[in-house]
């Protein structure tokens, strides 16, 4: 197995052993700070660094190097020791997930290097905003701007940059941090994390000394508010034996999930809250009583924290388990065949994609490590030849299509099925849509209106079911009662877990395009779309030979806020 494992100052140096967790020192973090390490199970509380001495930093002295990872001609380092342009935008995120991710290194006190990295991201400045956003590759601070669009100084928000790129001396005097809240009022001090010698710090504007007028406020495009979220998910919610689609949605601090049991999305027959908003939402069948039921996974700490449900209700999860490292891939799957889903993580480094599965939820070591799948393209997994155990995929993003590659095996896997199905701008959803026995691909459209398509074969080619379902509300009284009150979104505060202990030998991946689960859409974070705008990339209408069905009842709209514009990357929830 595969293990893994522009800045420079000299003011604010942490010294003394590191806080054990619950542990805080100097000034209280925040609401925000507190909730996003709250996420994170494992995350410490960090509180912002004194400065060690009166001087500041110095960071806008043209007389300090800055120095980044970029090759004589300004192309970023990358981790296979070469450098290359940037990828543009990655997936969506929300501005709590973030924070989280900054949160990892600022607790891990990560060392600065414009040369090493750290699960794939450059530990530089620019390498650290790059992780923080989860971007398609390393940037550097001068082409950060890229990603990023201008905002005024006092509308800054959490998990927005501030980018200074000096022209005169772009390798080594130019700086980045990332802003996580005001300390009084808009427009004045603010709290930052930043990547700078000799280590992540998480400190005061104030106490750094920077110059103000040197730096220009962005914000990410593809950072997604609460109110642009819209997860498309999937599973077999009666029993009957076929997958049908649902979503979740945040409502206040919980997830509202809408579920249809029609193969055509024509009802909504559950509604109801569960989990807490600021975890992913997965779905599977937990304890093997035929029935998908939700969950949700926090993807922040030192390992991921799996919170599942037995049943279509809110309240609290009936398992809990810690699972994976944190920075893989959250899957699940039906790995030994038994009826019940349990997880898998899945890595990113290197050339091939290496899986993880547990065939337990009791958390602790994997049962099984498979290689399989391009390191660029996306896990699904799915049962592919009826055999009744799930076995990894990948989903290509390139093209006018999306090409998907599958393997029957865990044990020596190779791909025993090619398909190219649905538009590139589409998610990719898995599942058995016909009770047939076999989980055949399937896309949803994240543009207004939601439309899903749907494949009954691995088969290139039309969609056989096409639908809109965007987990309209149901109708008071409907099959599954009234819809619950905000009011009654479920505390999800993490209780004892069972001991769980992630293998040594598990390698740490670069975090990349978070998996799908069977029967789900592969995002892990939020998608949103432009109101009424085609699906970025692709056409607005239903693909040739097909009749698309709309839902009976109207799809619901989440816009996403004024300026975000199309994705450049069509991303994936699982």
């Amino acid at each position: 197995m595969r293990e893994s494992g522009s800045c420079t100052g000299n003011g604010g140096v942490r010294t003394g052993s590191r806080l054990r967790h619950g542990e805080r020192e100097g000034r209280d973090r925040g609401p925000l700070h507190r909730a996003a390490a709250g996420l994170l199970a494992a995350v410490a509380a960090l509180a912002l660094a004194a400065p060690a001495a009166a001087a500041p930093d110095g960071a806008d002295d043209p007389d300090v190097l800055r120095p980044q990872g970029v090759d004589a001609q300004g192309l970023p380092l990358q981790p296979d020791g070469l450098a290359g342009p940037s990828r543009g935008l990655g997936r969506p995120i929300t501005r709590m997930q973030i924070l989280a991710r900054a949160a990892i290194w600022a607790d891990a006190a990560v060392g600065y290097s414009q040369l090493k990295f750290r699960k794939g991201w450059r530990t530089d400045c620019s390498g650290y905003v790059s992780m923080a956003w989860e971007l398609g590759r390393n940037h550097w601070t001068g082409d950060l701007h890229q990603v990023g669009e201008r905002v005024d100084f006092a509308d800054m928000r959490p998990g927005d940059m501030l980018l200074y790129h000096n022209r005169a001396r772009p390798k080594d005097g130019s700086h980045v941090v990332l802003f996580e809240r005001w300390v009084g009022e808009p427009g004045g001090d603010f709290v930052m994390y930043e990547q700078t010698p000799p280590s992540v710090k998480h400190r005061t504007w104030s106490d750094s000394g920077y110059s103000r007028k040197r730096y220009k406020s962005y914000r990410y495009r593809n950072v997604i508010e609460d109110e642009a979220v819209w997860y498309p998910v999937a599973g077999d919610w009666d029993g009957d034996g076929r997958v049908t689609a649902g979503t979740a949605v945040p409502e206040g601090d919980a997830w509202r999930w809408r579920l249809s049991d029609d193969p055509r999305g024509a009802t909504t027959d559950a509604d109801f809250l569960f989990g807490d908003v600021r975890k992913l939402p997965i779905v599977g069948d937990w304890d093997g009583d035929g029935r998908w039921t939700p969950g949700t996974v926090d993807l922040t700490g030192e390992h991921h924290d799996w919170y599942l449900a037995n049943s279509l209700r809110g309240g609290e999860p009936d398992v809990r388990l810690g699972y994976g490292d944190v920075e893989k891939a959250p899957v699940v799957g039906d790995w030994d065949g038994n009826g019940t889903f349990t997880p898998g993580v899945v890595d990113a480094e290197g050339d091939v994609r290496d899986w993880y599965l547990a065939n337990s939820l009791a958390g602790g070591d994997h049962d099984v490590h498979v290689g399989f799948g391009d390191v660029d393209k996306v896990p699904v997994v799915g049962d592919w030849n009826g055999d009744r155990v799930s076995t990894p995929g990948v989903v290509d993003g390139d093209g006018e299509h999306r090409d998907w590659e599958l393997t029957n095996s865990l044990d020596e896997p190779a791909t025993d099925t090619e398909v190219s199905f649905g538009d590139v701008a589409q998610l990719p959803v898995t599942g058995d849509w016909d009770g047939d026995g076999f989980v055949t691909p399937g896309v949803a459209d994240p543009a207004p209106g939601h439309e899903w398509r749907l494949s009954n074969a691995l088969a290139s080619g039309i969609a056989d079911t096409v639908f809109a379902y965007a987990g309209a509300p149901m109708v008071p009284g409907g099959p599954a009662g009234p819809s619950p009150s905000p009011a009654a979104a479920p505390s999800v505060v993490p209780l004892p877990l069972p001991t769980a202990s992630i293998s040594p030998a598990v390698p740490s991946p670069t975090p990349s395009a978070p998996a799908a689960i069977p029967g789900a859409a592969i995002p892990t974070t939020p998608v949103s779309a432009p109101p009424g705008s085609a699906t970025p990339g692709g056409d607005a209408g239903p693909l040739p030979g097909s009749t698309p069905e709309p839902s009976a009842s109207p799809a619901a709209e989440f816009a996403p806020p004024p300026g975000v514009p199309p994705l450049d990357q069509p991303t994936v929830l699982h």
